[in-house]
């Protein structure tokens, strides 16, 4: 893995908020969006903007099921990295 995509999973979790859906993610093997904003007081917009940056830096993955979008932890990606959550 290049240094460049190590800093950018670092960088992408070095937000509370985002470390913290990443930590939540590491519990379960997949939660839908109306799972986690349960778990998060904070407003839909607030969290696609979390999943949109933590998707982009691949520390998610997210796959539609019917009409829900649910997300699960790129495991393998944080162990290349060294992080464990």
């Amino acid at each position: 893995m290049n240094i460049d995509k190590q800093v950018t999973v670092m960088k992408a979790l070095a937000d509370v908020t985002r470390l913290a859906i990443a930590r939540k993610l590491s519990q379960v093997e997949s939660l839908n969006c109306g799972e986690l904003s349960e778990t998060f007081d904070l407003s839909q917009p607030t969290l696609s903007h979390h999943f949109k940056r933590l998707i982009e830096a691949d520390i998610i993955i997210a796959k539609k099921e019917g009409t829900h979008m649910v997300y699960s932890l790129n495991k393998l990606l944080l162990h290349q990295v060294g992080i464990s959550l």
